[in-house]
């Protein structure tokens, strides 16, 4: 793969920034500054979240976008000025797309470790869990050019809306799969399915392991738990986990 400079990795994350502070889209980036590795695109992901003064408070799994060749979830960061607590609307976002979500705080490190997490063991560190609504965005005007510039800008990240922590006994009911609901604001379903928290969970943690060890207090999102969903105010109830209300 073509080797991208220093200097062309800050140049891209300027691109971006760019594209945040003015709240205009951009085109694709300009071959010399197009991130072709992960690698790559996470280092000006960093840069461009340092530069807008958002320091990553966790990991954040989401699907591939539409249209990207198949393979496992993407791990994005997470900003601490975007987690909203519901009922809220998402600020505004260019190409905003809304899926159910999970939210949990860390209330014991996790580790990087080689050999796999179980469920068990990662609900054992888990302080709060909450449902959630993830409002991905794109800096891009047609959206993503390919994976390396998806992750690049900050895997999609726009907003997530959470609701409160689950009450007590959640680690249990998080142990078989949990049934959850989304309406409208006419109370019409947007779509209804089941969610198996255990394995999101897990999922999240094996991916944080890949980025490195996260301290107590760090926050994992799961992401596309359903179908992307249709704009407006939306509702996602998750039984035994709790609700989170997007107002608009």
């Amino acid at each position: 793969m073509p080797r991208l400079s220093a200097e062309a990795q800050k140049r891209a994350a300027e691109y971006l920034v760019e594209a945040v502070t003015s709240g205009n889209t951009l085109a694709p980036f300009p071959a010399e500054l197009a991130p072709t590795t992960p690698a790559q695109a996470r280092r000006i992901a960093s840069l461009a979240a340092a530069a807008l003064g958002l320091p990553n408070v966790g990991v954040r799994l989401v699907p591939r976008p539409e249209g990207m060749p198949d393979g496992p979830p993407i791990a994005g960061p997470v900003f601490a000025p975007r987690l909203l607590h519901g009922p809220v609307a998402a600020p505004p976002l260019h190409r905003p797309a809304v899926t159910a979500a999970l939210i949990a705080q860390l209330a014991k490190p996790l580790p990087a470790r080689a050999r796999p997490w179980s469920a068990r063991e990662v609900i054992a560190r888990i302080g709060t869990l909450h449902a959630a609504l993830d409002v991905a965005a794109s800096r891009y005007t047609a959206g993503p050019a390919d994976l390396p510039c998806f992750m690049a800008d900050l895997a999609g990240f726009g907003a997530v809306v959470l609701g409160g922590p689950a009450r007590a006994g959640w680690q249990e009911a998080a142990a078989v799969p949990r049934m959850a609901t989304v309406t409208g604001a006419d109370g019409g379903v947007a779509w209804s399915g089941s969610i198996d928290v255990a394995a999101a969970l897990r999922d999240v943690a094996e991916a944080a392991g890949a980025v490195g060890e996260l301290p107590a207090g760090a926050v994992l999102v799961i992401a596309g738990l359903s179908p992307v969903l249709p704009e407006g105010a939306l509702t996602l109830s998750v039984t035994r986990i709790g609700k989170a209300v997007l107002t608009g």
